[in-house]
């Protein structure tokens, strides 16, 4: 299977932030900072295994045939709505799962343990069906939609947003460059961030470390203090922000002195991986910082081509789906580092499915084109 251009973009970017990695651990380790092996191997394969999946689907695909999965994934999706949809109606009946305060109302999240995962299951189908049902089930569309909106996420409601905007204007928007377009999607998220702020504050405020600390302000306050105190490569696997840090428990809480922090506390870890791009920040420094917005760059510049030079509606709407996807995980990242958890491996698959789908005879596209 032939790579396209942007991608061969995103394995270098990918590959150049492993070897930050890698670097920062090893001149740690010269400093008598010490990082468990098993603690610096494990979280290299979580941080990339979701790239990883893409790579394998993109590279395997001459095994399978991509346009029969995602008929599939399309079918059984819509299926599994209509039996959650039953779930949610019993659950409102006999109110048989838990549920949590959210705006003075109760948010439902089912047997998902979490709104943020109920929130992204509704999510990904609404995806996954875009393609086949926009041009004649809009309405069963907007009710995956709404199903998704009793998670009371602000996070989804900002999906959402982003959703309509790109569905109904999307052709107006992606005739502008890539950059512009970019400049776009963060403009927005400013304003989503600033319409929620007083939500948003709760989270990414705090006064003194203390029990009072919300672990995730702390997590985020604290990257750029690593950030510059590391500079450019950060302190590498396993160190900050992510869950093999709180395993084995990093050198690096002690250091700042956070390990006081509720979530952040050695006999209580469980909130340090919490957030993504701190992460990516305290781990690999502003160098690999800039390498991951790289890789998420060419992702979109890779999936916005094709949407430029496609003339099919159905596959129209294959790309603006995965092109949500990307905003969804990006949407999320935000406050859950979605990008090392299983919800983005499931996203990275589809998203590599759908790219399957243009190296084909009968397509027009040529890689020139695209890249």
């Amino acid at each position: 299977m032939k790579l396209y251009r942007k991608e061969y973009y995103i394995v270098f970017f990918l590959t150049s932030v492993l070897f930050i990695g890698l670097v920062s651990n090893f001149t740690s380790y010269f400093n008598n900072n010490l990082t468990p092996s098993v603690a610096i191997f494990a979280d290299s394969i979580v941080f990339f295994k979701a790239f990883v999946a893409y790579f394998a689907v993109r590279l395997l695909s001459n095994v399978y045939n991509s346009e029969n999965v995602l008929l599939s994934l399309s079918k059984y999706s819509e299926r599994i709505f209509l039996l959650l949809l039953l779930f949610i109606i019993a659950d409102f009946i006999f109110k048989i799962y838990p549920r949590e305060y959210r705006f003075g109302l109760r948010s439902i999240e089912l047997f998902f343990q979490h709104t943020s995962r109920y929130a992204f299951t509704f999510s990904f189908i609404f995806l996954v069906l875009l393609p086949s049902h926009f041009n004649k089930k809009k309405g069963f569309l907007l009710f995956v939609l709404l199903a998704g909106m009793l998670s009371l996420r602000v996070k989804y409601l900002g999906f959402v947003v982003v959703t309509i905007l790109i569905i109904f204007y999307g052709k107006k928007l992606f005739k502008i460059s890539k950059f512009y377009f970019l400049a776009f999607t963060v403009s927005l998220g400013l304003i989503l961030a600033w319409f929620f702020w007083d939500w948003l504050a709760m989270y990414f405020t705090f006064t003194k470390l203390d029990n009072t600390a919300w672990s995730r302000a702390v997590i985020l306050y604290y990257s750029f203090i690593i950030g510059n105190d590391y500079f450019p490569i950060g302190t590498g696997f396993g160190t900050y922000a992510s869950y093999y840090s709180g395993l084995y428990y990093s050198w690096v809480y002690d250091l700042y002195g956070i390990s006081n922090v509720y979530g952040i506390k050695r006999t209580h870890w469980k909130f340090v991986s919490d957030q993504y791009w701190p992460m990516v920040l305290g781990q690999f420094g502003y160098f690999g910082l800039m390498g991951m917005l790289l890789v998420i760059y060419n992702y979109f510049s890779l999936f916005m081509g094709h949407i430029k030079f496609t003339t099919n509606r159905t596959k129209y709407f294959r790309f603006i789906s995965i092109v949500l996807g990307l905003m969804l995980l990006l949407i999320d990242s935000t406050t859950d580092a979605i990008f090392t958890q299983q919800r983005a491996v499931v996203m990275f698959i589809y998203f590599a499915l759908i790219i399957n789908t243009t190296m084909n005879k009968n397509e027009n596209t040529t890689d020139k084109q695209i890249s």
